[in-house]
């Protein structure tokens, strides 16, 4: 994967975009204003993500129908309709929106197609996560243990140990007088 980001920034970015997606996926736990916020930002995440990978994007499309690795061609696949999905919720998302178009003065009358397509379309979405992060487990686990796993424990290695040590010497010691010879 050709990408214009350190693999640890793409991991950062990656992990930020899971937690976003997580929480923006209830918004019953929200609340309906942070919901939307968190959406729009999530999109945001969503185009930066895209545009670290946008060399691998142009690579791979250019080649899907020529001889291309199996692997790479499912990748595009997964990802080209999980694209498809995650710009449907987001717009659909937009368009029943109450506080984000609020801001902007824009009061819309969605109507319940458009509240029925976000919610298939986050549906989509959901699932497609789930296929696109068992596509990518082994880099997902490879940098979690190189740039998180790795470090934490070099670090708890070297830090003096918090932990409390054990009673030493506290039971007295017979003293000896006449112990000289």
């Amino acid at each position: 994967m050709t990408t214009s980001a350190s693999p640890k920034t793409n991991l950062l970015l990656d992990l930020g975009i899971f937690t976003a997606f997580l929480v923006v996926s209830n918004p019953r736990m929200t609340g309906n204003s942070i919901h939307e916020w968190l959406g729009v930002s999530f999109a945001a995440a969503i185009i930066t993500h895209l545009l670290f990978h946008w060399k691998w994007i142009l690579q791979v499309g250019a080649e899907f129908f020529k001889k291309l690795f199996h692997q790479s061609r499912l990748n595009f696949a997964i990802n080209a309709l999980f694209f498809i999905a995650m710009t449907g919720v987001s717009f659909s998302g937009i368009l029943i929106s109450k506080d984000v178009l609020n801001i902007f003065g824009i009061q819309l009358n969605a109507s319940q197609a458009w509240r029925m397509i976000h919610s298939a379309t986050a549906d989509a979405t959901v699932i497609l996560l789930g296929v696109h992060i068992a596509l990518h487990w082994k880099w997902i686990l490879s940098n979690l243990s190189r740039y998180i796993v790795s470090p934490v424990r070099a670090m708890l290695a070297s830090s003096p140990s918090r932990e409390p040590q054990p009673a030493r010497n506290l039971v007295a010691q017979p003293v000896r007088i006449n112990d000289q010879k």
